[in-house]
């Protein structure tokens, strides 16, 4: 008995740090194997989760709908007023205002002069496609939007085109969209242009009177979705009137 109180005095210290260290080692294994059970669980519970949530499985859904902010295309492009309805030439006859000045200046024995019987006079008929202001209309011919600064009147092609108002005849051009345009200014200083003529049977500086014959009807290149017609314009310093009300 007092051999081992000797030892337990002796070595005492040492026995009481081993078996410390001993406590420190288990409890440190068992907080370990904790963590890792711990882990295991919540990684097995997260994938049992992952395959019971039926969102995860569900495809994907394409959305249609823009969203209310986001412009969306037309599909297809508003036209111009078509011309389903074609307003009917009027007869160039006697009860119509005639002059012989303006014509016999093209050459009264020319292809203008013999359309009597056939003309177009914008001054009775109604517009198949009206002026536009400043209102932009697709143009199915050059495939873009742009303002219609004049009125156009159906007619067919080879026919007399009349003046609308008198006045004189300020120039004879060609345009490659156009075709022939003979402009008229009236006494109040409106240029009228009467564009896609075949040919003019007026010259510049020529006096005309309304319902003379300006020249035959061709075609215009720039606007041939609409058919043979007469594009005619008003302007007043460089300012686009709209034909209809500037009409006698």
């Amino acid at each position: 008995m007092n051999s081992f109180k000797a030892f337990f005095k002796e070595k005492g210290l040492y026995l009481v740090c081993l078996a410390l260290v001993l406590i420190a080692t288990v409890t440190g294994v068992l907080a370990v194997n904790r963590v890792v059970a711990s882990v295991a669980d919540l990684t097995a519970a997260r994938q049992k989760a992952l395959e019971e949530n039926s969102v995860w499985n569900q495809p994907d859904t394409i959305v249609t709908n823009p969203a209310e902010d986001v412009p969306v295309a037309t599909p297809a492009p508003t036209q111009p007023p078509s011309s389903a309805s074609p307003a009917p030439s009027a007869e160039f006859s006697a009860s119509q205002p005639q002059s012989s000045g303006s014509a016999g200046a093209g050459g009264s024995g020319g292809p203008a002069a013999s359309q009597g019987a056939s003309s177009t006079w914008p001054v009775d008929a109604e517009p198949a496609a009206a002026f536009s202001g400043d209102e932009l209309v697709y143009n199915e011919t050059l495939g873009d939007w742009r303002t219609h600064n004049g009125a156009d009147y159906t007619c067919q092609p080879g026919s007399g085109v009349q003046a609308a108002v008198g006045g004189t005849v300020d120039g004879v051009e060609q345009d490659a969209l156009w075709g022939t345009v003979v402009t008229v200014t009236d006494a109040d200083g409106i240029a009228w242009r009467y564009c896609g003529l075949a040919q003019a049977a007026v010259a510049p500086g020529d006096p005309v009177a309304r319902g003379d014959i300006l020249g035959v009807l061709g075609e215009i290149a720039s606007e041939a979705h609409a058919g043979p017609h007469l594009h005619l314009e008003c302007m007043r310093q460089d300012a686009y009137l709209d034909p209809e009300t500037c009409k006698p």
